[in-house]
């Protein structure tokens, strides 16, 4: 895991990767600044990610989450509304493994594959200012973009596939970006 934040300073380290279906493996690790007792959930909201995703239904499936040291239940194990979840004692880490659906769509006029989706934390309690570090990873990962910036910041990343990560590190309130991406092809 890399150092900062939400691994060894508070904050939340996103890290995500396409799968086949047009679906993104997402893992989201949370550093509180104070101990919470209870973890607030939602979709993205992806309205500040543009006009193209305002009929997207985004949804986190099989999810799995980790309040400290325990496993904690999430109802049918998928978050398609805002929920809030008691914890059995107050933590400052929280990690949620997760298979995000309903938030690509196909580019067009592109080759043929081509495709954005939107990826914000699903996180939703806590400081809106807490800081966000994202990295996608995959051989077809061609770009992100980070439509809640200014014009000349929205080309935000850095580094090269497979490896990509968003350079400045934004605010939960903030944190949406778009990856360009070939979906990966079927075997």
């Amino acid at each position: 895991m890399p150092k900062g934040l939400g691994t060894t300073q508070p904050g939340i380290l996103i890290l995500a990767a396409p799968l086949r279906d047009g679906s993104f493996d997402v893992a989201e690790i949370v550093s509180l600044p104070a101990a919470i007792s209870a973890i607030t959930l939602a979709p993205p909201q992806l309205k500040l990610a543009g006009e193209r995703f305002a009929k997207s239904k985004p949804l986190a499936s099989q999810v799995q989450v980790s309040a400290g040291d325990q496993p904690v239940r999430v109802p049918d194990g998928q978050i398609s509304r805002r929920m809030t979840i008691a914890l059995v004692e107050p933590v400052k880490h929280i990690e949620l493994r997760y298979n995000m659906s309903g938030a690509t769509v196909r580019s067009m006029p592109s080759p043929a594959g081509r495709a954005v989706t939107a990826i914000s934390p699903v996180m939703a309690g806590g400081p809106s200012n807490l800081k966000v570090a994202m990295m996608i990873s995959g051989s077809t990962v061609l770009n992100i973009a980070c439509p809640a910036l200014r014009l000349r910041d929205r080309a935000c990343s850095t580094g090269r596939p497979p490896q990509l990560r968003v350079k400045p590190r934004l605010t939960r309130a903030k944190a949406v970006i778009v990856v360009q991406y070939d979906v990966p092809r079927p075997q």
